[in-house]
């Protein structure tokens, strides 16, 4: 992730070089990507872009980041509006993500990211807390009604928060990979309901 220096910067400056960074990152797969890119594109001396990242994978993780918070904040506020019911929520959810109108670019990016994970058979989501914010948004804030759930221990939440998780993040992955129509996707989410 991002050095503090990257998150030391003024918003504008971060704002140009998070967009540098997309821009090169859905022109380019992430082999053909250059860091000579994104510094030109930002108007950033190449010193400073290793105060910023580590190196380009990095950077990469940094634009996944971005994605992924804006699913924890859907799952949050989902979560609320349904009063808990974790099942009706992730139904919510991928109707989110394919109704979000992703133009041709973020698609482009999203496939680019897709295909460089998938080349390497990395786990697309390692190291990221998203299983363990969800638990402990239940402690916390208890947003996940466990009432309507048949659960021995705390283990078991986080179990079937993983399985939920891992067959949305498939779906939402399957269609952006296979740019597959909105029609398609719509008939796919009612007739799952």
């Amino acid at each position: 992730m991002p050095k503090s220096t990257f998150y030391n910067l003024n918003s504008e400056k971060r704002e140009k070089i998070e967009k540098a960074l997309k821009n090169e990152f859905t022109r380019n797969t992430f082999e053909k990507a250059s860091i000579s890119n994104i510094i030109e594109e930002a108007q950033i001396p190449r010193g400073s872009f290793y105060q910023y990242f580590e190196d380009k994978e990095d950077a990469l993780k940094y634009i996944i980041e971005i994605f992924l918070n804006d699913e924890k904040e859907q799952i949050e506020r989902l979560l609320i509006q349904n009063e808990g019911d974790i099942f009706l929520t992730t139904l919510d959810l991928y109707s989110y993500f394919v109704d979000k109108n992703y133009n041709e670019s973020e698609i482009k990016l999203f496939q680019n990211i897709i295909n460089k994970l998938r080349n390497e058979n990395v786990n697309i989501f390692k190291n990221i807390k998203q299983f363990k914010d969800l638990k402990d948004i239940d402690k916390t804030n208890c947003y996940i009604n466990t009432n309507m759930l048949n659960i021995e221990n705390e283990n078991d939440i986080e179990y079937m928060l993983r399985i939920i998780t891992c067959i949305l993040r498939a779906e939402i992955i399957d269609v952006m990979h296979k740019k597959v129509s909105r029609e398609k996707r719509k008939r796919g989410i009612n007739e799952a309901n």
